[in-house]
């Protein structure tokens, strides 16, 4: 029997489901007319609006396996719970996730991410409601700034804990890193400014059948498609601990419908460079910091310090298989 709570939101729809199985944060609802995904939402009415006429826009030019947000019976996209918990309906697929580890999977998953590039090149969209992006350069150099900002916070500190003796004993080599990776981004930007994904990874690639869908557009923003290749790409190495063949597989599928410039190769190098995983564990622990710290935050510390090693042989390979300099 469905959760009364779930019962009041579907109510608020003209769907009906014949049964119902839990998923992030919320139900899947499947009907005769698809399969929905009930969830909880931080966003707001304006933003799924402007989500929601940028997948029927790409599905209008030609690729149509993406995700929909649907309107309630009030015409709007946002339903409320009875503690006014905000939550928001999309049609979406049956199948399996990419399997992160898996190279034909993720040479599927490149591939498509480039053909939804090529659609959207030619698309224009308006709204004033979209993610803004600047440079990467500048991206890059404010990240920059955090760190040293952290650095100084964590030099001052009287009491350092496991955490801050880490940090403090990585700190000299990743500034550097940082610095060279933010000069290589100034000097190679990307070649092409489109719209991008803006969370391209493999919980949001399905592969349904004999097509693959794409979801979760609430990111979708007007900058560099490279940026969309970079995160899945660096998520992929993570999880394979930066074996070259995820790399060789990924940029070869992409390449298939988007080819890259040497100036991109260089970009992407960059990109892979910076630290970005050590930028994104400070901060995590600068959010949180109290009089003690979690283990949890030293443990991905000590991680990223462990695969320093496999990361760096990762990159000088990169530079000897694509030739950037």
């Amino acid at each position: 029997m469905l959760n009364e709570k779930y019962q009041i939101l579907l109510d608020q729809y003209d769907i009906h489901a014949d049964h119902f199985r839990r998923n992030r944060g919320g139900i899947l609802c499947y009907s005769d007319h698809g399969i929905f995904s009930l969830a909880r939402t931080s966003l707001s009415e304006e933003r799924l609006t402007a989500v929601s006429q940028w997948t029927q826009k790409l599905k209008d030019a030609g690729f149509p396996y993406v995700d929909q947000y649907i309107l309630n019976k009030n015409n709007c996209f946002l339903s409320y719970d009875k503690y006014y918990e905000p939550y928001a309906l999309r049609k979406t697929f049956s199948g399996p996730e990419c399997d992160i580890h898996s190279l034909k999977d993720i040479k599927t998953a490149a591939s498509s991410l480039a053909f939804l590039h090529c659609i959207s090149m030619d698309l224009t969209f308006s709204s004033d409601y979209l993610h803004k992006y600047t440079s990467i350069c500048r991206h890059y150099h404010q990240k920059y700034t955090e760190i040293k900002s952290i650095f100084r916070y964590i030099k001052k500190k009287k009491n350092k804990g496991t955490f801050e003796y880490l940090f403090l004993n990585e700190i000299n080599d990743i500034l550097k890193q940082m610095e060279y990776a933010i000069t290589l981004l100034g000097s190679s930007p990307p070649s092409h400014t489109g719209w991008c994904h803006g969370a391209f990874q493999h919980h949001n690639v399905i592969l349904s059948g004999n097509h693959t869908a794409i979801i979760h557009f609430e990111h979708f923003f007007y900058g560099y498609p490279l940026l969309d290749l970079y995160y899945f790409l660096q998520k992929v190495l993570e999880k394979n601990d930066y074996q070259f063949r995820f790399c060789e597989t990924i940029l070869q599928g992409y390449q298939i419908k988007y080819p890259l410039s040497r100036q991109d190769l260089t970009c992407l190098y960059g990109l892979l460079l910076f630290p970005e995983k050590f930028w994104k564990i400070s901060n995590q622990y600068m959010a949180h910091k109290k009089h003690f710290v979690s283990p949890r935050y030293i443990d991905k510390l000590n991680q990223f310090i462990v695969s320093r090693e496999i990361r760096t042989i990762f990159l000088e390979k990169y530079l000897q298989t694509y030739n950037v300099f």
